[in-house]
């Protein structure tokens, strides 16, 4: 952060200047401290493996961060009971899933 001050008739003028990056923008958004950088990897890393719902293990669900090993089990019942997902937006009719978890986990699944 740099800080410069002026006076301009008899005033003080205080200007600050604060650099915002790319991670601190992530970190902000996932509701993070930039000391998480590790946590923001391995989210990272999620989204470029997504996990196709209608394939997935309850294992490898379970490890999707919102979706925890209940939710995953659910997921899985609901798939052996309905058949197939067709959409990402299916999954607010598996118990456990509104449409707020939905919009925080659908960057990690696919159909």
């Amino acid at each position: 952060m740099k800080t410069r001050q002026s006076k301009k008739m008899g005033a003080v003028i205080l200007t600050i200047s604060l650099l915002v990056t790319p991670a601190t923008i992530l970190a902000t958004d996932l509701g993070k401290t930039a000391g998480s950088m590790t946590d923001m990897a391995d989210q990272a890393a999620a989204v470029a493996q997504q996990l196709n719902v209608n394939t997935a293990s309850v294992d490898a669900l379970a490890n999707i961060p919102g979706i925890g090993e209940k939710v995953g089990q659910a997921i899985a019942a609901y798939r052996e009971a309905n058949g197939a997902f067709t959409s990402l937006a299916d999954l607010v009719n598996v118990d456990g899933i509104d449409a707020a978890l939905l919009e925080k986990i659908k960057p990690f699944l696919s159909i």
